[in-house]
């Protein structure tokens, strides 16, 4: 006679099992509900954003409109990634109770048997043994089925927009909320967002007139938000889209930031990659300088950092590693500091290192998709701190740097030498920049020079228009436009010429430090002082007036940046957006 036994331990896993299998299939409904309720395409894909967009071609300059639109953005974007967080979440709870499922059914399956029968059996058809191969059966295609449901629904999470987030980083609707599109920017994207050091060539010149003028951070006064930076940086902020970019660094770590432009929030840290070269050794730096005292630049596509050990990385705007590079530790006396600047696809690496005698200095120029070296110039001078700008002078595009004695010239496209001036000395800290067909180039224990930039071979003697030798600078930038330019020493005078023949109109002191390069928007200069206090001072040929002043709150040696309505401004601990 056949008895069937169950043995301990087969109540509580067939409990299990059932428990498990419910569990599975009320998720499997609440994600199959949550699929058809979610937004399938473009977050942006709304009636009421189209709308509104609509409206903003029609009023372009309505400011009200603009703030809708930034608010709904983001509000979509936020509600797209939720959708897709429940359902990642969903999908792996589904995943476990099925597992859990199946090793409980098969645990009791095994718990509740036959006992075995002492006399012989008949080959008749055992209906227990085929109830229980159709069971198992059943339960295969159930678990398979739900198994099925959540990849389904997990692949489904990647809609049209791209892969989650990778191409939301990568897409650009209206009015400039997001990152770069897939193809090279345009001239005139380029101009209106902040994409390297001190701006579109860096010149320090906002394309944006409706910045705020006043904020006080201590008392909250004008702050959009304010986000903590991880490690150390005397680096500038980079923005592109809604994406805004620093670098940090100590001895032991190399970090790439991407803070979102809305809510300051910092969506990724990267650490950048190093060789046992760039690592054998910490470089030599001084507090002005420090690890990561390079500004990066962007593509609109790839974010490049590069610090004082020499390392080099690429990466895309959601964060994934493209190429990596070590170039060695510079030898610097003070620590590599030259930013990177942007030709076209070509990343621009200004190295100048040693002395003269050791020819070691040179110029790259890296492609921006691969890393591979397209061109390299070497340079006859030392080590210096000053980065490159490019500039477009009677249809040509240049790329002018300065450093111990030359400012040099040459074809952005091929790297070949245009031309070169010898008008400086020493330790070249501050960079060049350019204005009406002219190039001016200024540092302590040297001049500043105004320089016609269509010479060909040593122009000292025949393109150097004008010299000037007050208010020399050893750090910050000068700035000039087609009437002015204006040098801001770092103990606290800004100094104003004539650009037309070098006259000094007047110079103004303030009770101030300054490493920040002087920045302008409209007619109004933005000075920011060390110590984080700002004024903004309106020039004409007769005097300086002092418009308004502010306070950062916190130390502050780098340049803002500017975009429609906001200043971005990196202070010694934090990043800041500053707003009307």
């Amino acid at each position: 006679m056949n008895e069937k036994q169950n043995q301990p331990g087969y109540p509580l896993a067939a409990r299990i099992a059932v428990v498990a299998g419910t569990i599975a299939v009320v998720i499997c409904a609440l994600l199959l509900y949550d699929y058809t309720q979610r937004l399938v395409k473009d977050p942006l894909d709304s009636a009421t954003f189209k709308t509104l967009v609509a409206a903003l071609d029609q009023q372009p300059t309505n400011e009200s409109l603009k703030e809708q639109i930034r608010s709904l953005d983001l509000q979509l974007r936020r509600e797209y990634f939720r959708q897709r967080a429940l359902t990642r979440v969903g999908a792996g709870l589904l995943l476990i109770s099925v597992l859990i499922c199946l090793a409980a059914a098969k645990t009791a399956a095994t718990l509740h048997r036959r006992m075995p029968s002492p006399t012989a059996r008949s080959a008749a058809y055992d209906r227990e043994a085929a109830w229980t191969r159709t069971a198992r059966w059943a339960l295969a295609a159930l678990c398979l089925t739900l198994v099925g449901t959540a990849i389904t629904l997990s692949v489904g999470i990647q809609s049209e927009f791209q892969r989650d987030r990778d191409r939301l980083a990568t897409t650009e609707p209206p009015v400039g909320t997001v990152a770069a599109a897939k193809t090279p920017p345009t001239e005139e994207q380029i101009g209106k967002m902040w994409a390297s050091f001190r701006g579109p060539g860096g010149r320090g010149i906002s394309a944006y007139m409706n910045v705020p003028q006043t904020w006080d951070v201590p008392s909250g006064k004008g702050v959009v938000w304010k986000t903590p930076v991880p490690l150390p940086g005397n680096n500038s902020p980079v923005v592109w889209g809604n994406r805004v970019f620093l670098t940090g660094a100590d001895q032991r770590r190399r970090e790439v930031y991407c803070f979102e432009i809305e809510s300051g929030e910092l969506i990724w840290r990267q650490t950048v990659p190093s060789t046992p070269q760039s690592t054998a050794r910490p470089p030599k730096i001084m507090d002005d300088t420090g690890y990561a005292a390079p500004t990066a630049v962007t593509d609109g596509r790839h974010i490049f950092a590069i610090f004082a050990n020499g390392d080099l990385a690429a990466f895309d705007f959601s964060g994934k590693p493209v190429w990596s590079k070590s170039f060695g530790i510079p030898e610097n006396i003070y620590g590599h500091a030259s930013s990177l600047a942007m030709y076209g696809n070509t990343l621009l690496v200004q190295l100048d290192q040693g002395s003269s005698e050791k020819s070691k200095s040179k110029i790259f120029a890296l492609d921006s998709a691969t890393g591979k070296i397209v061109w390299q110039i070497a340079r006859p001078v030392p080590n210096s701190w000053s980065s490159p700008i490019v500039a477009r002078h009677a249809d040509h595009d240049q790329i002018i740097t300065a450093a111990d004695p030359w400012v040099i010239a040459y074809d952005a496209a091929e790297g070949s030498e245009l031309w070169r001036a010898k008008c400086l000395e020493t330790d070249i800290g501050p960079s060049p920049t350019f204005a009406d067909g002219r190039v001016y180039v200024a540092n302590d224990n040297s001049m500043l020079s105004a320089i016609r930039a269509d010479g060909r071979g040593d122009v000292t003697a025949t393109a150097i228009l004008w010299q000037g030798e007050d208010g020399m600078p050893d750090t910050c930038s000068p700035l000039a436009t087609e009437e002015f330019v204006f040098l801001l020493a770092s103990y606290g005078t800004l100094t104003c010429y004539d650009a037309a023949d070098g006259n000094v109109l007047w110079a103004e002191d303030f009770d101030e430090d300054f490493a920040a390069s002087p920045s302008l928007v409209g007619n109004r200069l933005f000075l920011i002082g060390r110590t984080g206090k700002a004024w903004i001072v309106e020039p004409s040929r007769e005097k300086c007036q002092r418009i308004g002043q502010a306070d950062l709150g916190e130390e502050c040696v780098t340049s803002p940046a500017f975009q429609d309505g906001r200043i971005y401004l990196r202070g010694k601990k934090h990043l800041f957006c500053l707003g009307i």
